[in-house]
């Protein structure tokens, strides 16, 4: 069922129509981005629409991204395209995240394909730039990988259903967001499926290489089973001026769970949000992983979107 925005923005509460708002603003300059890439090639489109502080990861590593680009000379011939399937973001409209799949190759038999996060944050120019771009690939090559991308194109992007926590800002939003962090590292190393039902939004999305996108009572019946422990450390915290919306990036390692194969290490990116009964909870959990680590069966390389 198609989700009409713009003829009952009137009816909106405060908080849902400057989401709404925010939401369009910034699906409209992640249309402008791929529109740049597939006009002008990824090194183009990468260094107009990165924050200076902005990342994104390969192989595992977490990489500034103009230094990146900027490193790398123009390509010619690239087919890289990508359909965002859900988005969200902060009432304070200074941070925003979109999901979804993307593809490498022709439209009609992509050579690569996966999903991708990328966190905008909207700078003092007013314009928006990502913050971090992190994208992985599956063994399942389709152009419509994402069953949620499949259903509903760019100009029907689902958004979270659960409401917002009122806007609370604090003064030190970062270190509110760290305790939280850090207190789920804590529990997952001893209890990992139990610390995931806990902390795992009903309209979570958890996103493994080799894997489609696990989202809402998939995500949660995944996360009852995760598997070993990870060992995850916190480099980067950064919450939305409202409080309701923050992210983690950091690093991850943990012993194979196969023997004779070397342990797991990589980037991850967590995004949190404060929903108004349930409190904070997670919204969606990408790992990139190093190439070699004993990653789900059918796990292609780390994609470079």
């Amino acid at each position: 069922m198609k989700r009409i925005i713009f003829p009952v923005m009137c009816l909106l509460p405060g908080w849902a129509l400057a989401q709404a708002t925010t939401r369009q603003a910034v699906l409209k300059t992640e249309a402008d981005f791929a529109a740049q890439v597939a006009a002008q090639g990824s090194r183009a489109g990468f260094l107009s629409f990165s924050a200076p502080e902005g990342v994104v990861f390969e192989e595992g590593d977490a990489i500034n991204a103009p230094a990146l680009w900027q490193s790398r000379p123009a390509a010619t011939g690239e087919a890289l395209a990508w359909v965002p399937a859900w988005a969200d973001a902060a009432q304070s409209a200074d941070m925003a995240y979109t999901t979804g799949t993307w593809t490498r190759g022709p439209r009609a038999a992509p050579l690569a394909t996966g999903q991708y996060v990328t966190v905008w944050h909207k700078q003092g120019s007013g314009d928006w730039k990502f913050v971090a771009n992190m994208a992985i690939e599956h063994g399942q090559v389709s152009s419509s990988a994402d069953p949620a991308a499949a259903a509903n194109p760019a100009a029907d992007v689902l958004h979270p259903l659960q409401p917002v926590a009122q806007a609370l800002p604090s003064a030190a939003p970062n270190g509110v967001l760290l305790t939280l962090e850090r207190k789920f590292i804590a529990a997952e190393l001893k209890a990992p499926a139990k610390t995931y039902q806990e902390y795992l939004s009903t309209e979570g999305r958890l996103y493994r290489p080799g894997q489609l996108a696990l989202t809402g009572n998939v995500a949660q019946i995944v996360s009852e089973n995760p598997g070993f422990a990870y060992l995850f450390v916190p480099t980067t915290v950064r919450v939305a001026a409202a409080g309701d919306l923050g992210f983690v990036i950091g690093t991850l390692r943990r012993p194979s769970p196969v023997t004779g194969q070397p342990e797991e290490t990589g980037s991850y990116l967590r995004i949190w949000r404060r929903e108004t009964v349930a409190g904070w909870r997670l919204a969606l959990e990408m790992l990139n992983l190093a190439p070699g680590a004993a990653a789900p069966e059918g796990t292609e390389p780390a994609a470079k979107k």
